[in-house]
């Protein structure tokens, strides 16, 4: 068994402001907690694991605390889902996610930018989680395991029935909540892990042709994906790309979205 764990931070143990997951070093010695719980939780499962940083910049595994490759700096790459493709990898995990923009009283709810009022994958409101889930569902790969605070989870198994799931936090408000400590939420990770890793999963299947719709709050990076990327764009403030395959117009959003964050 081969598994692919792509890790957040907003998620993790003991987090609950964007500061401390965004330039907090606490974010990552959390991540890097809660990563090992999960990858020990694997190898008691006799599962073997890549990792895919997707935080920020994607840097922020400490390489020395960890025994399997990871993919550092978020590569876009249309041809090859997450720089490593579907073949061979048997389930996708998610470590450190929360729930999509807007949700109430949910813990630093978000779709990937804050300045990302909404997200609609064929007319289905999705965050991170749905969107991942999507894209490795394309690849034929289920996702498995969802970790992170209770109303991510709670998104994750309306989205994908029979997944496991693990809260290390309860939702009290957007940075808020209780905070089950790491002496607590290791042993809970590990045995997540494990089970995810035993536990037969279905992929989520978006069938096509596909649409991605996004919303945008009014914002800087609204008027500039304007200037440079008007084509996209449906009406004031929502793009739409479409076509037959998720992972290229996904990939193809990915770098307008980069070149709109660097201008």
């Amino acid at each position: 068994m081969r598994f692919l764990i792509m890790t957040d931070i907003e998620g993790v143990t003991g987090i609950t402001t964007f500061p401390q997951a965004e330039r907090g070093e606490i974010g990552r010695e959390m991540l890097m907690h809660d990563l090992k719980a999960v990858l020990a939780g694997m190898r008691d499962a006799g599962a073997e694991v890549i990792l895919y940083d997707m935080h920020t910049d994607g840097r922020n595994i400490d390489l020395s605390e960890v025994d399997c490759p990871v993919v550092e700096g978020k590569p876009i790459l249309a041809e090859l889902w997450r720089g490593v493709g579907g073949k061979g990898i048997d389930g996708l995990c998610l470590l450190g996610l929360h729930t999509m923009q807007h949700v109430p009283g949910a813990l630093l709810a978000h779709s990937y930018l804050r300045e990302y009022d909404a997200i609609y994958l064929n007319g289905l409101k999705v965050g991170e989680i749905g969107i991942e889930a999507a894209l490795a569902g394309e690849q034929g790969v289920p996702l498995v395991l969802v970790t992170g605070d209770d109303r991510g989870c709670a998104e994750a198994e309306a989205l994908v029935p029979g997944i496991t799931t693990c809260a290390v936090k309860k939702s009290l408000g957007l940075s808020e909540a209780i905070c089950y400590p790491p002496s607590v939420t290791g042993p809970m990770l590990r045995k997540a892990a494990a089970a995810a890793a035993r536990t037969p999963t279905a992929p989520f299947i978006v069938k096509p042709p596909y649409e991605i719709r996004i919303e945008f709050s009014e914002c800087p990076y609204l008027h500039t994906m304007k200037r440079i990327h008007s084509e996209i764009f449906e009406n004031e403030n929502t793009v739409i790309m479409r076509g037959d395959n998720l992972l290229k117009i996904w990939s193809e959003y990915l770098i307008y979205e980069k070149e709109m964050v660097t201008a």
